[in-house]
């Protein structure tokens, strides 16, 4: 056997049971219970159309659109209608249920595409929502928090010894000297020296 097709199989094998119970054991049950008319019409105008579209849009959004997982309803379908004879009471209804389980299923893998499509539109407009900067309004700033060491229990090696509140307020500034000032004689004396030290 093909690896491509082997591969495939295995993919489409959890909905091709799902399908397939729902489409061989449903009619089964309206067999057995002699049921007629309204069940008859929801399970081949409702059960079975929703069936096909929710496991195709399920597909098609986890994985990929796949256009041959639409023909499983249908290829199902045919075993089920040969066995409880719908073929017999009218092969026209037989093949409308026939193209209109293929129809739901394609609408299934086509709305699944839709799904992930706008779901990845998504993640990338919030990654690049998420690279604009941000501006902080600097207005309503708290003010910074102020941490007194008296707030703090220190350990008892650096537990303070020594009350140093009694020399607070002891500083005392040096008296101001005002610079002695310079006589006319002293200046010409500094100049002259300049000068000397320029020649």
């Amino acid at each position: 056997m093909d690896d491509k097709f082997e591969k495939k199989l295995k993919e489409f094998l959890p909905y091709i049971i799902i399908i397939g119970v729902v489409y061989l054991f449903a009619p089964a049950l309206l067999v057995f219970t002699k049921s007629t008319g309204l069940l008859n019409q929801i399970v081949y105008l409702g059960l079975f159309p929703l069936t096909a579209l929710l496991c195709n849009l399920y597909y098609s959004y986890k994985k990929t659109s796949d256009f041959a997982l639409s023909l499983v309803a249908p290829i199902i379908y045919i075993p089920s209608m040969l066995l409880y004879g719908n073929i017999r009471d009218s092969l026209l209804n037989s093949l409308i249920y026939l193209v209109s389980y293929f129809i739901c299923g394609y609408i299934g893998l086509t709305l699944g595409e839709m799904i992930k499509g706008s779901n990845s539109k998504s993640k990338k407009s919030d990654v690049t929502r998420k690279r604009v900067p941000t501006v902080v309004d600097t207005s309503t700033a708290q003010e910074p928090f102020e941490m007194y060491v008296d707030d703090i229990e220190l350990p008892k090696q650096y537990e303070q010894t020594e009350d140093y509140t009694q020399y607070e307020d002891t500083y005392e500034e040096p008296a101001y000297e005002p610079a002695s000032s310079y006589t006319e004689d002293d200046i010409d004396a500094i100049l002259a020296e300049l000068r000397n030290r320029h020649e």
